[in-house]
């Protein structure tokens, strides 16, 4: 992963990129590819699974909770400078990187207490009807509070976040991206979008509105995946996201970052063709442990 001297929290908003990888990592688990073979020997530009802190006055909110939150906890506390406690849990939906940290809340490890948990209503059956999970709502490790697509939660008199649901593989529950916003800025978090088409939203009129955007950037192109049917997995590809906000100019693109980056994106290799033709489009490759102050 890598390594940056985090900064002393100020009085402002921040929110802290805990991790900028698709559900399994970078290097992904079991993968014998050149793309993590050659990252098991350089730490530093190893990612972890995404996921975002929203900190203000020693208050955090987690914006889904990840499989690597062991690691991303030590980092919120590096930031903060002290041990903080959570105040909040935020989930975009039931795939593997964007829940399973729940766990470390439990009687094993952390044994929290009624830690407020904001889920859509489909996630929160999911939750209350799976083991180990329902045992984190039966020991009051976690307290689940249903959200609704488009209502803000009131985070302090200062800072809202808005769901907002978005076109997704929903095997298990709702998919929601997130709108965090003050008084001064707002922020859009989409982890994981089927594609910009299929959703009632418009992405141009979204990149308008906002200050920072933080988009799925899962694959750059559909040659990726050798051993399956990329189509299985739909995501927006990169190359198809520059083109889609080409007309743009340079100030737009330059808000939006993209996140979620599989195991196998030649964008992960700076050496690589196809990182030099993305630093043409005016758009970022967000990195873990960088922060938007709103």
């Amino acid at each position: 992963m890598t390594s940056i001297s985090l900064p002393k929290i100020k009085r402002q908003t921040s929110i802290l990129v805990l991790g900028t990888a698709q559900d399994g990592g970078v290097p992904q688990t079991g993968c014998i590819l050149k793309c993590c073979q050659d990252l098991k020997e350089n730490k530093r530009l190893q990612r972890l699974v995404s996921s975002l802190a929203i900190i203000k006055d020693q208050k955090c909110w987690i914006v889904d909770i990840t499989p690597d939150f062991r690691v991303q906890l030590e980092k919120i506390n590096e930031f903060t400078g002290k041990n903080i406690d959570i105040s909040g849990i935020f989930i975009t939906h039931a795939h593997l990187g964007h829940y399973i940290g729940l766990l470390q809340l439990g009687l094993e490890v952390m044994n929290t207490n009624s830690i407020p948990t904001y889920v859509m209503p489909k996630m929160k059956i999911f939750l209350e009807n799976n083991a180990p999970f329902s045992q984190l709502i039966k020991l009051n490790n976690i307290k689940l509070i249903e959200i609704k697509n488009n209502n803000q939660i009131n985070l302090t008199n200062e800072i809202n976040i808005i769901p907002f649901e978005v076109p997704h593989r929903n095997e298990f529950s709702e998919t929601v991206g997130y709108k965090i916003k003050n008084q001064n800025k707002s922020l859009i978090y989409i982890p994981d979008i089927d594609s910009w088409e299929k959703w009632e939203s418009d992405i141009i009129s979204i990149i308008y509105e906002n200050d920072y955007l933080l988009l799925d950037g899962t694959f750059y192109s559909n040659s990726e995946l050798s051993n399956r049917n990329i189509a299985d997995v739909p995501h927006p590809l990169i190359k198809e996201t520059i083109k889609k906000i080409s007309k743009l100019n340079y100030e737009e693109k330059s808000k939006i970052y993209f996140t979620h980056i599989n195991h196998t994106n030649p964008i992960l290799d700076k050496r690589s063709k196809e990182f030099l033709d993305f630093t043409k489009s005016g758009c970022k490759i967000a990195e873990d442990y960088m922060f938007f102050n709103l």
